[in-house]
């Protein structure tokens, strides 16, 4: 086992993405002081980290983020 001395440790994540069975899981764990609100504030904070991370502008990705709400791609299940 390779010891990583970049190993984080979320102990109180906010929310958590990942791919299982050809599906994007989100599980979103919110504390009693968040609201909707603080949540919209870290989705425009993702899409500037995304802009980065891929080095193009800010409003390309956003421009990408409104077509797929103004014609979803994918459904939203909740699970049970």
């Amino acid at each position: 086992m390779s010891k990583n001395k970049d190993v984080t440790i979320v102990k109180q994540p906010l929310v958590i993405m990942f791919r299982q069975d050809d599906k994007v899981v989100c599980h979103i764990h919110p504390s009693n002081e968040d609201n909707y609100q603080s949540y919209g504030l870290l989705i425009c904070d993702l899409v500037r980290h995304v802009a980065n991370a891929f080095k193009v502008d800010e409003d390309d990705v956003w421009k990408w983020v409104d077509a797929e709400r103004d014609n979803p791609t994918t459904a939203i299940e909740q699970a049970q």
